[in-house]
């Protein structure tokens, strides 16, 4: 039931990794014209058929932009990446 003779245990000194204190440095997101007019758009809350109409594009098309625009932020959402292209001054509010 007991043991007699307890193995003892070993730890390794724990591993870590201090980040450092200096703020992370942006990537410089570079933007075609359409994919800015789209968040432009996007920002003033229309949606993709109405930028479509706009734009001269298929929804389809807009929808295609949105992805490439989320990729390029790595964010999920078309508001995170409206939010993040007005925080660094690629596009503007009316």
């Amino acid at each position: 039931m007991y043991r007699t003779n307890p193995t003892p245990v070993r730890s390794s000194p724990a591993q870590v990794s201090f980040q450092s204190e200096e703020p992370e440095q942006r990537k410089a997101i570079t933007l075609t014209s359409r994919e800015r007019e789209v968040l432009q758009w996007s920002a003033v809350g229309k949606s993709s058929w109405e930028i479509g109409q706009i734009v001269n594009c298929t929804e389809a098309g807009v929808n295609y932009h949105f992805c490439n625009i989320r990729r390029k932020f790595g964010v999920s959402s078309r508001w995170s990446a409206v939010v993040k292209a007005l925080g660094q001054g690629l596009i503007h509010m009316p």
